[in-house]
């Protein structure tokens, strides 16, 4: 069972039926992508536009300099002709629990979630937005459990308001890993994954059971970040996060699933694929990039306008502009 509820704010109901792109917006760069169907009535990539985010202007996801930023998308927003736009939450703004629910609908999952809020996050529930996923029960053994992002309403606001400055309509918002993880991990799958969300100064490890993100961290350590001779390379480094949250998860009271590969994207996922499978042998599970498009284009019958390599840096857009 696969129930989810997103960040979706205020949508007269054209918003529902009109095609939206996947905006990611990160520290480093932006990405748009958009999907539209092919004169066969196939998915094809419609549009798709990048541009590097100078440095101060945006840290750790929080706008550093408004009027930078704003500039920035205005003129990416015409570029790219954006108009309704889903929008990337950066990992580090939400906070990320799970909890046991009764059955019931979902009003009332919802309901019993929002009393457990202030016991899991320092936010009230008046001050938060959350939605959920409810993880399949052969992951958790039986049990309904809910998985929770929960982002303070401020940060959403401040996005909405400085988004409608550029003449950008969020139709939603939705966290970083949940994006990716609609992207590349296939319908009704029960496997464990690690993902490795390469950054230019940060990598995200995240892990996705059954298709619900459940647990996410990020580290300042980039693959575009200078080592100094003689130090462990970003690879050796990143190998011992991998270790490390490997054997967490592994030694996880009540745990029922084990990590069954690790998935890299980002946009230097494969320059970094083999220095760090041979980083890594002492976790036998396979290493490798991810299928950007594994949930939404046909690649036997179309050749998409991005290289594979290029296209995982688009992963987050690419999620997020999929109609569910």
């Amino acid at each position: 069972m696969h129930m989810s509820t997103f960040f979706r704010l205020f949508p007269p109901p054209k918003f529902l039926v009109m095609r939206h792109a996947g905006l990611d917006i990160s520290d480093d760069e932006i990405h748009c992508l958009k999907y539209a169907h092919s004169a066969g009535g196939k998915e094809i990539i419609g549009t798709f536009s990048a541009l590097s985010v100078p440095e101060n202007v945006i840290q750790d996801g929080d706008i550093k300099d408004t009027q930078k930023f704003t500039d920035l998308l205005v003129d990416f927003g015409k570029k790219a002709g954006l108009s309704y736009v889903k929008v990337s939450i950066p990992e580090e703004k939400a906070y990320l629990f799970q909890t046991n629910v009764p059955g019931g609908t979902i009003n009332e999952i919802r309901q019993n979630i929002e009393f457990k809020l202030e016991e899991n996050v320092p936010l009230a529930a008046a001050d938060a937005v959350f939605y959920y996923d409810l993880l399949p029960m052969s992951v958790t053994g039986g049990v309904l459990r809910a998985s929770v992002s929960v982002v303070p309403r401020t940060y959403i606001e401040h996005h909405i308001e400085l988004l409608s400055k550029a003449n950008l309509f969020p139709v939603s918002f939705e966290v970083v890993p949940k994006a990716i993880a609609r992207a590349i991990v296939p319908p009704h799958s029960e496997e464990t994954l690690l993902i490795l969300h390469m950054m230019n100064r940060k990598t995200g490890i995240y892990i996705v059971s059954g298709g619900v993100v459940s647990f996410t961290s990020t580290i300042g350590l980039g693959s575009r970040i200078q080592v100094e001779e003689g130090h462990p390379s970003y690879t050796d480094l990143l190998s011992r996060e991998i270790a490390r949250v490997y054997s967490y998860w592994g030694s996880r009271e009540g745990n029922t699933s084990s990590i069954s590969r690790i998935v890299l994207v980002g946009q230097d996922a494969v320059e970094h694929e083999h220095a760090l499978i041979d980083a890594s042998q002492d976790i036998r599970v396979p290493i490798g990039v991810a299928n950007t498009w594994q949930n939404t284009l046909d690649l036997n019958h179309y050749v998409p306008p991005i290289s594979k390599n290029d296209s995982l840096a688009y992963v987050v857009a690419a999620g997020l502009a999929m109609d569910h």
